[in-house]
This record gives C-alpha cells, sequence and structure tokens, in this order.
C-alpha cells in the first residue's frame, strides 16, 4: 500500500482524508492541532508531527488555501530530498509550482470539478489532473481512484470552470431572492427553500437529465429566448 502524506484537513482535506483511508497508507497533518487531532480520531488515522515526518513518505496532497501551497513547497525545498507534491488548490497555477518548486520536488496539480459537502454526501466529482508529467499522471489516478472520476488535461481549466459555475449558480440565486422579496408571503423561510431545495434540486436533476415535463418546458422556453438575435 502507498504511502501518502495529506496536509490540511479543512472541508475537503477531511473529505479527501475519509476517501482515501484504507486505499493508501496515509497520515495527515494541518496547524491546528486541535482541528487534526478531531479528524485523525474521527477516522481513525495517523498523524505527523511535523513536515519533516511527513515528507519521509515521499507523496504529499496540498489540501490548503492557495495562499499556503507557495509557502509549503519553500519549507519542503529546504529540506533537499525527492519529493512529489500533489497540488489540489484551485486557483495556483501549474507554472506557478513549477517556479516554485526545487528540481528535486515534482509538482502536479490535481483540481476538483466538485464540492466538499456534496462530495461527502456520495457525490462523485471529476478531478482535472495535468497529464504532464505523464508519470505523475499516473501516480495521481492510482491514488485518487476511490475519489472520483479522473480526468487528464491542463489542471488549471478548473479555475475557469469552477468560476463560471459559481458565478452563474450564485447570480440565479441572488436574482430568486431579490424577485421573491417583493412578494408578500415571501418570508426568509420561504426564499431560504426556494434557492435551496427547488433552485438546487432542479439543477442537479438538470444535470443528470432527470427533469420532469414542467422543468422541460422551461428549459425549451429558455433556450429559444438565448437563440435570438
Amino acid at each position: 500500500m502507498k504511502e501518502v502524506g495529506l496536509i490540511g484537513v479543512g472541508r475537503m482535506g477531511k473529505v479527501l482524508s475519509r476517501k482515501l483511508s484504507g486505499h493508501v497508507k496515509l497520515k495527515i497533518f494541518d496547524r491546528d492541532e486541535s482541528r487534526l487531532q478531531a479528524v485523525a480520531e474521527e477516522i481513525g488515522i495517523p498523524t505527523a508531527a511535523s513536515l519533516e515526518e511527513l515528507a519521509e513518505l515521499g507523496t504529499i496532497i496540498l489540501v490548503v488555501p492557495d495562499r499556503e501551497v507557495i509557502s509549503l513547497i519553500k519549507d519542503f525545498n529546504q529540506m533537499e530530498r525527492a519529493l512529489i507534491i500533489i497540488n489540489v488548490a484551485t486557483n495556483v497555477a501549474r507554472h506557478v509550482l513549477v517556479a516554485t518548486a526545487s528540481p528535486q520536488v515534482k509538482c502536479i496539480g490535481a483540481k476538483f470539478i466538485g464540492q466538499a459537502k456534496e462530495i461527502a454526501m456520495g457525490a462523485e466529482p471529476v478531478i482535472l489532473v495535468d497529464e504532464r508529467p505523464a508519470e505523475l499522471a499516473a501516480l495521481v489516478q492510482e491514488v485518487f481512484a476511490p475519489v472520483g472520476k479522473i480526468v487528464t488535461g491542463n489542471a488549471d481549466a478548473v479555475t475557469y470552470i469552477n468560476t463560471q459555475a459559481a458565478e452563474k449558480a450564485l447570480t440565479a440565486a441572488v436574482l430568486i431572492e431579490e424577485t421573491l422579496r417583493s412578494q408578500p408571503y415571501a418570508n426568509a423561510d420561504v426564499i431560504k427553500s426556494a434557492i435551496s431545495q427547488v433552485a438546487a434540486g432542479i439543477l442537479k436533476a438538470y444535470a443528470e437529465d432527470d427533469l420532469g415535463p414542467f422543468a422541460r418546458e422551461i428549459v425549451r422556453a429558455i433556450r429559444a429566448k438565448l437563440r435570438r438575435p
């Protein structure tokens, strides 16, 4: 069983730790000691006391905020040992990883078209993995096999994909809120339910090609409107 370290046990890091546990020999690390111990006890996986201990495993997944990725790579550079780093942070581009890492530290992006809460509930995300270096892409596919559907290509494209999806979804949510707020029967609970259940449910049904007749009629009307000059 391959030894892998994981840094960052926030929402996504906790989900990945649970998914990877049992598939790889996993050890986790987080600068927040209380959070680290809580996740370790809940899932039943060991922790690392330091970055140096984690580096001994040879392969590390970074599940930390964008601003921390570069800082961690610089820390690993100073250890002067061969290491493979898999970066999950969406907004850190591959050329930045390559420019930051020392020759003995090899980096590759593996970015999620998915959301931590949905993945925790059983949804299968798409993981877009950098196609080069090929040997690292193969490693990522092996490690992340139990997590989701893996596609190789340019992982940096996930920034655009997720931004567009988030922007359009939030635009819809704000429009629903503003439209219903003017109605006398629409209190905060009504608006919340309209967004979290009706809108979110229909979006999921649309993605899964499972819309009912009423919703399909609305889709046809929207497409016709979009085609108008």
